[in-house]
């Protein structure tokens, strides 16, 4: 059991009876393709300008960025991962951004995939090259989002859904610097639309490099398998297992080769320096928020908080209620994934640290296309509707 792109009533894809019907699908995927087209220009375009205005290169030595930009440096010019060579100052200075060693490396913190996946640009455009990189996955994002909507709505109202996502959120302010944020977003789409089309050996593999991307991804491995289990039973959680093998192998090779253990990563491996002390910290303890508070912030705070920053997202609240009427399992999925990662983060103690809107609830954004499509698609049907209905009623009679 699969889902599979819904055919909507669009211009493109209207006519008459099963001879043509070659035609009108050649129609509706050159609408669809057009589409594309059109919001990845559109994208680019926003984005690229947004950040080209911006004084460069000072958004790229804000928060985390420096050290993907450091690692990426440090894997194409040493061909390594210590970062010793690329940083200025001490552990006073670094130790809660890298990773120490077995023997006093200084390793990324945070993962190597998204850094690696910039190694092109880097190359070809030098430093620039981190503000295209950053601008293409913008410009990608919104293909995501319209992908992850086409097995709930027609092409049309799903590229509505992502257009609005972009513009309507905090994401239309998310152009200043990197982050593997938006990088494992685009990813956990990727993967979770694989599952809900069957392809569960893909899933399971692209969920896979979504967590080597971002740690806190791992939780959609259990979510996506027991989806996966409702839907295709044992059988197809062995494939989605099968599919994840290698990338968290693969991560856990990394640990070993890099901490001496397979269960230790280089968020347990973070330094304090103080009083010429040398601490070693674990970045998981960082998870001690109110949660009640943090939630409060969430929603509300005037400038991360999802209310006031992301007005599109009241409109997946309608298509909600018709996703779980038509498709209850994803809906359910969908919804659980949304909590699941807003009670996460509500406990982090610097949820709130972004410029503006909230990083971390990316793939929440992300996650909201498919009942905004359907939302979309719903109120175009009761215009179109309500039109009839005024065409092909009595003229007025004259008194």
């Amino acid at each position: 059991m699969e889902l599979k792109p819904v055919e909507g009533n669009d211009r493109a894809t209207r006519g008459g009876g099963p001879a043509a019907g070659w035609r009108h699908r050649g129609r509706a995927g050159a609408w669809e393709v057009g589409l594309a087209v059109l919001l990845i220009l559109s994208s680019a375009l926003l984005f690229g300008t947004q950040a080209a205005s911006k004084e460069w290169p000072q958004p790229y030595f804000e928060g985390d960025c420096p050290y993907y930009i450091s690692t990426a440096l440090s894997i194409l010019h040493d061909g390594d991962l210590d970062l010793r060579n690329q940083l200025r100052g001490g552990l006073d200075v670094h130790g809660r951004q890298i990773a120490l060693g077995q023997s006093g490396q200084w390793y990324p913190k945070h993962p190597i995939l998204m850094p690696i996946a910039a190694l092109p640009f880097l190359a070809l455009f030098g430093m620039r090259g981190f503000m295209i990189f950053s601008v293409v996955l913008l410009a990608a994002l919104p293909i995501a989002l319209m992908r992850l909507a086409r097995p709930f709505a027609p092409p049309a109202a799903a590229a509505g859904a992502s257009a609005l996502l972009v513009t309507g959120t905090f994401l239309r302010r998310y152009d200043y610097n990197v982050t593997p944020d938006l990088f494992a977003a685009i990813l956990g789409v990727a993967g979770l639309l694989a599952l809900m089309r069957g392809r569960d050996l893909r899933g399971g593999l692209v969920l896979g490099i979504s967590a080597a991307a971002k740690t806190t991804h791992f939780f959609l491995l259990p979510f996506g398998l027991i989806y996966v289990l409702s839907m295709r039973g044992g059988r197809g959680v062995a494939r989605c297992a099968a599919g994840a093998i290698a990338p968290v192998l693969a991560l856990l090779l990394l640990n070993t080769a890099l901490f001496g253990s397979p269960l230790v990563s280089s968020y347990d491996r973070n330094v304090l320096l103080k009083d010429g002390v040398l601490t070693i910290v674990s970045h998981m303890s960082q998870f001690d928020r109110n949660p009640i508070q943090g939630l409060a912030g969430e929603l509300f705070d005037v400038e991360h908080g999802l209310v006031p920053t992301s007005p599109a997202l009241w409109l997946t609240l309608p298509g909600l209620a018709l996703m779980f009427r038509r498709h209850r399992r994803e809906a359910v999925l969908a919804l659980l994934l949304s909590e699941f990662y807003l009670l996460l983060f509500a406990t982090y103690r610097y949820w709130d640290t972004t410029r503006y809107g909230n990083r971390f609830l990316i793939l929440v954004v992300a996650l909201a296309s498919p009942p905004l499509a359907m939302a979309l698609e719903w109120l175009k049907e009761r215009a179109r509707e309500g039109m009839h209905r005024r065409r092909g009623a009595p003229s007025p009679v004259a008194g």
